[in-house]
């Protein structure tokens, strides 16, 4: 630097017009080395300070916050050190950029509108080199000891009443079960309205109820152990909530992974954003596009819809009145603990998608192995019938509604065949009598045939005896008048 030449017209200073006052240094990537001097302050009217990759070490002087001009502040990708960061003064400050140092300890709060992600920028991530990591509460983005970075721009969740997705995650839950509280009512109210003035007995058609005992069946799936829960068995019903158990325990460990708390071990975020040296705008290299949320929802509609749809049935039987409290209520489960498990499923690749994945090849993996907690049910069903075939058919509503279909059937065919043969001795009593019927009106034809040869024969012997009569003339008698 020749001291001869105005400082002003310095490589990287810039003064104000017709003035001395330093207002930039922009001296970023020049090779610098050693120790930022606290004469730094004496630079009163600095607006633009940008000394960023270079190789100066030591601590922030705490004399820079006496620069209360200063608008862009770059110091980034140096070797600072310490735990001193106190920038109370700066008030002004528009863009503010310190990562890529080993700075330590707590940054205290400016309480300024930082709008823009790339406007406050420190090693506030994870993995950090030092334990416990730099806090910034203000910082608009963290990086951590890679140089990978993450916006802490606040999620859905974050501009909720909840804290986390943990609490969210048990509100949606009572939210379904609200939803499917109010599907079941409102198919009471309308099933009671129109079979008012109905009697009790057709309301409770047992034709009905064996239908519905078959559409339950067909609804909850004959491969599943949840088929267990429409039967009487308390060890159904152990299995099928240690079944659930497991689905929503597995969920919830991605639940945990999707949490925006980039300090927790257990998260599985991923930085996606670099704030790279020789640019002040942070870049997001997350590739995850539209093409990757198509074959999302592609892959959720084929596997959880038909769930879906099935437990929602499955609810609005449950609101019939042709059954019996006790299995309308088991109904009613059955069908929310079905919905809840699809919808749930739903909810939890949706998170865990947008917090992780990076690309369109992510998502679909993402997808598929959360789907794949939705299949146990079926899974555990098929080690079972291998374990033990007989019992699991003891268990079944399929089998026990193939007993009973079979023993309806045997009993109609007994009573078919009893008909049949009543039917045929009736036939044959039919026959004989008819047979009868006709001799006897032979025998009367006969008789009257009999009368009338009979009348003939006494009409000619009448007829003989006139003419008899005729030719023989009556005798004659003389008497002696005087004998009398």
């Amino acid at each position: 630097l020749d001291p001869v030449i105005s400082h002003c017209d310095w490589f990287g200073v810039t003064c104000e017009e017709n003035s001395t006052n330093t207002i930039k240094l922009e001296l970023s990537n020049n090779g610098l080395s050693g120790k930022l001097s606290e004469e730094i302050a004496l630079l009163t009217h600095l607006e633009f300070l940008d000394l960023s990759d270079n190789d100066i070490k030591g601590s922030i002087p705490t004399e820079i916050r006496n620069l209360s001009h200063l608008k862009h502040f770059r110091l980034c990708y140096n070797g600072f050190i310490g735990n001193e960061t106190n920038f109370g003064h700066l008030q002004d400050l528009e863009l503010i950029q310190i990562h890529g140092n080993r700075l330590s300890g707590t940054i205290p709060m400016l309480h300024l509108p930082f709008s823009d992600r790339s406007s406050f920028v420190s090693d506030c991530g994870n993995p950090s080199d030092f334990e416990p990591p730099l806090v910034c509460d203000e910082c608009t983005m963290c990086c951590n000891a890679q140089g990978d970075c993450h916006s802490t721009h606040e999620k859905f969740v974050q501009k909720t009443k909840f804290q986390n997705y943990l609490f969210f995650s048990f509100a949606f839950g009572g939210m379904l079960f609200a939803a499917s509280g109010v599907l079941a009512s409102a198919v009471y109210a309308h099933d009671r309205h129109r079979n008012r003035g109905l009697p009790e007995s057709s309301v409770r058609c047992p034709s009905y109820k064996d239908k519905d005992r078959k559409y339950a069946l067909s609804t909850i799936g004959n491969d599943s152990v949840y088929q267990f829960f429409l039967r009487n068995s308390w060890q159904g019903w152990i299995i099928v909530l240690l079944t659930l158990t497991a689905q929503f325990w597995l969920l919830f460990i991605f639940v945990e992974g999707a949490e925006n708390s980039w300090t927790d071990e257990d998260s599985d975020l991923v930085y996606t954003w670099q704030c790279r040296r020789d640019e002040v705008e942070c870049v997001n290299t997350n590739e995850l596009s539209e093409r990757g949320w198509i074959a999302f929802v592609i892959l959720m509609i084929a596997h959880l819809l038909k769930d879906t749809i099935n437990g929602t049935k499955l609810i609005v039987l449950s609101a019939k009145q042709r059954h019996s409290h006790y299995k309308r209520a088991r109904f009613f489960v059955g069908g929310t603990l079905l919905t809840t498990v699809s919808l749930f499923t739903l909810y939890v690749s949706t998170i865990y998608n947008y917090a992780i994945a990076t690309n369109d090849r992510e998502i679909i993996e993402n997808s598929v192995i959360i789907l794949f907690i939705c299949d146990i049910d079926e899974m555990l069903f098929g080690i079972l019938m291998v374990i033990n075939e007989d019992w699991v058919r003891s268990m079944s509503i399929e089998e026990k509604e193939n007993n009973q279909d079979a023993a309806v059937e045997t009993s109609r065919k007994e009573i078919i065949g009893s008909l049949k043969e009543e039917s045929r001795h009736e036939t044959n009593q039919t026959l004989a009598l008819e047979d009868q019927t006709g001799a006897v009106s032979s025998l009367n034809d006969e008789v009257q045939s009999l009368k009338t040869v009979v009348g003939a024969l006494q009409e000619t012997v009448r007829q003989q005896n006139e003419q008899l009569k005729r030719l023989i003339p009556p005798p004659r008698y003389e008497h002696d008048c005087a004998s009398f």
